[in-house]
């Protein structure tokens, strides 16, 4: 297959030029017009674009010698963006309004920092008092909740932010959503435990989960993902083994059945990257219907539904010594062994493109250990559903702001068309 290649600009502004409805989307995917409007250098980390509606992104800038996160946002038509300026500005926010498109147009972009964001903002003025007493963190001298003492570990703008902490006892790390945590979330970590899966206590409690929070005392000393050591993969695979032995009607009320997200993540894909880079159109579509036909053969193969992780990855692995904790279960749901193992594989190929990796593949210990301990899988269908994460992940490149993403996203859909028959 013939690769698609552009430089970061020319594709960003391909994608501009193609989407008028959005008169600001060229300013808040280019680091220097975002400076040039800011007034200050700034460096945009992630976005996302939902085409004709509306553009979010996430970037640094450094204030006082610090790097902070803020972000910035352009929709059509400006919908929302005065009334939520409004809004801001009566609870003494920092937001503002800022008119960086074409001069014909009256399009503005709004730009703010984590506490004025609107889909998180209730929920971080409830975590700044109450929340933070609750879960036992040291007062803080100054207002706000990021006045002082607290750092941020990583920021998605309307959806979550992931905070370290001091509390009297340890450091702790919380994550803040914009919706509140399952109801069943607690009970969920019980059985997680019953069955001997290695995870961190959760603190706090109904308050926290009502306000999109969760916390858990800091642990270990790196991730999976930034370690060389076949122990702690094999580790992880027993943990992952352990996981997959709770049938999943034990699981409290998991979301059910791969096939509608299978069918979603195949779509909302196809779409996008046709929005990103038409010339990929057809190739993407050819490829979903491969992994389509792939995944329902292996359906026919699959024994009892299970608990699965949704989201695993070497990153979702904390390691300390010999011992590992698994994280993150927020995508948990019933599902096949197959899917875990088929992610881990996919996002530890994507990172070594991207020299992310560090050391051996750690894929072929966790296997191991994973066997050792029980864990059954079909290799075919491993496969297949890497396939599903290599290509749902093909629009990730253009979100992270890599250099090359438009060649970037071809190859993604390359090798899922390698990895399905």
């Amino acid at each position: 297959m013939n690769t698609v290649r552009m430089p970061l600009r020319e594709a960003d502004f391909s994608l501009a030029g193609r989407d008028d409805r959005l008169p600001g989307l060229a300013v808040v995917l280019d680091d220097d017009l975002l400076s040039e409007a800011l007034g200050e250098a700034v460096r945009i980390t992630r976005v996302r674009y939902k085409p004709g509606t509306s553009a979010l992104v996430a970037f640094r800038r450094t204030l006082d010698g610090n790097e902070e996160y803020c972000w910035a946002l352009t929709t059509r038509g400006n919908i929302k963006l005065d009334g939520r300026a409004r809004k801001s500005e009566r609870r003494g926010g920092a937001l503002r309004l800022l008119p960086a498109a074409p001069a014909h147009t009256d399009a503005v972009i709004a730009v703010g920092g984590i506490e004025d964001d609107w889909a998180l903002g209730d929920n971080l003025r409830w975590l700044a008092g109450p929340g933070l007493e609750e879960l036992g963190a040291v007062p803080r001298p100054g207002p706000g909740l990021l006045s002082s003492g607290a750092t941020v570990l990583r920021y998605k703008p309307e959806r979550r932010v992931v905070l370290l902490e001091q509390s009297q006892a340890t450091p702790i790390v919380i994550k803040t959503a914009a919706r509140p945590a399952a109801e069943n979330a607690h009970r969920f970590r019980q059985r997680l435990r019953h069955y001997g899966v290695p995870v961190l206590p959760m603190l706090g409690g109904a308050d926290c989960r009502e306000h999109g929070t969760s916390a858990t005392p800091l642990w270990g000393d790196h991730d999976l993902a930034a370690g060389d050591d076949p122990v702690s993969a094999r580790r992880a695979g027993e943990a992952l083994a352990r996981l997959h032995s709770i049938p999943a009607a034990e699981g409290g009320g998991l979301a059910a059945g791969s096939g509608p997200l299978v069918e979603r993540q195949l779509a909302v894909t196809c779409a996008m990257v046709t929005a990103l880079v038409p010339a990929l159109e057809v190739r993407a579509a050819r490829v979903a219907d491969r992994i389509r036909r792939s995944l329902e053969d292996a359906d026919d193969d699959a024994g009892p539904a299970v608990v699965v992780h949704g989201d695993f990855s070497a990153d979702q692995v904390l390691v300390s010594g010999s011992e590992v904790r698994l994280i993150d279960f927020d995508r948990a749901r019933a599902g096949v062994p197959e899917a875990d193992l088929g992610s881990f594989a996919a996002v530890e190929e994507m990172s070594r493109w991207r020299g992310n990796a560090a050391g051996r593949p750690r894929s072929a210990s966790l296997l191991e250990g994973y066997v050792l301990a029980g864990g059954r899988f079909v290799p075919g269908a491993t496969d297949a559903w890497a396939a599903l994460r290599l290509f749902a992940g093909s629009v990730d490149p253009f979100r992270d702001r890599s250099p090359d993403w438009a060649a970037d996203m071809s190859r993604h859909l390359d090798r899922a068309w390698e990895l399905v028959p």
